[in-house]
């Protein structure tokens, strides 16, 4: 983390501890303070913080979850409505989990065991499904790949089965995964070159750019930005707690 922002985030909490009460009167009444009060308040701050270091690290998480909901908000529509990422669960469910995957990470696929049991135990869960190919060209072609098996209502047959491959994958082998799926090869290679594949793809790489998540898998649970692999009793637990949030 950038020094200002730390010191933005050691601030927030010595205001709300009422250290600044003082400052705050002189502002409301107009006056200014001179050198030597300024300095007297500059002690007091570095004081505090010395004798409370452990201010340091929850002010920093409370700057965090700021900034993450403050991200989130702005990438609300791309994140939850962008009309063409694969929705499972209960499409009104109370809860939503966006998940970023690559078919060639290796964390990625430890994830579909884990979502589906969630899925399973929770019916308020909802899912969305978000092709994040970064990792090899061969992502790409598998990720246009999965997304043009939407347009035959196999993606999950689909991208399950990518998720269970543990060989390099290659064109001719995405093709076979598929034909062991259940789809018809010569409409999904057609229905890949529709543009607007690529196009989703490419948006779905500048919305990780917006929202800070550079690898795979990659988690975003209500206002928590979650990177790298997480296990079940991690990930329903996050869930839980944002839906009693949510209650408040």
């Amino acid at each position: 983390m950038r020094f200002p922002k730390l010191i933005a985030a050691i601030m927030l909490v010595i205001v709300s501890a009422g250290l600044f009460t003082l400052f705050g009167n002189a502002q409301q009444s107009g006056t200014s303070f001179n050198d030597a009060q300024k300095e007297e308040i500059n002690t007091l701050i570095r004081n505090y913080i010395l004798e409370n270091p452990e201010i340091i690290p929850e002010a920093v998480n409370v700057l965090r979850k700021r900034q993450n909901a403050s991200m989130l908000l702005d990438a609300h529509d791309q994140l939850y409505n962008d009309g063409y990422s694969y929705v499972a669960g209960n499409k009104d469910g109370d809860v939503t989990l966006v998940e970023f995957y690559d078919y060639n990470c290796g964390y990625c696929k430890q994830v579909p065991s884990i979502l589906s049991k969630l899925l399973d135990e929770d019916k308020n869960l909802k899912v969305i499904y978000k092709e994040l190919p970064i990792l090899a060209e061969s992502s790409n072609y598998a990720s246009a790949a999965a997304m043009a098996a939407m347009k035959q209502g196999k993606f999950m047959e689909f991208h399950n089965a990518m998720m269970k491959n543990k060989r390099a994958l290659t064109e001719d082998l995405v093709m076979k995964i598929a034909q062991d799926a259940g789809l018809d090869e010569e409409k999904l290679k057609q229905d890949m070159k529709d543009p607007e594949i690529e196009s989703n793809i490419t948006k779905t790489k500048y919305l990780v750019q917006n929202i800070g998540i550079s690898g795979t898998p990659g988690f975003v649970i209500g206002d928590q930005i979650i990177a790298g692999y997480v296990p079940y009793e991690h990930l329903k637990e996050v869930i839980e707690k944002v839906r009693e949030t949510q209650k408040m």
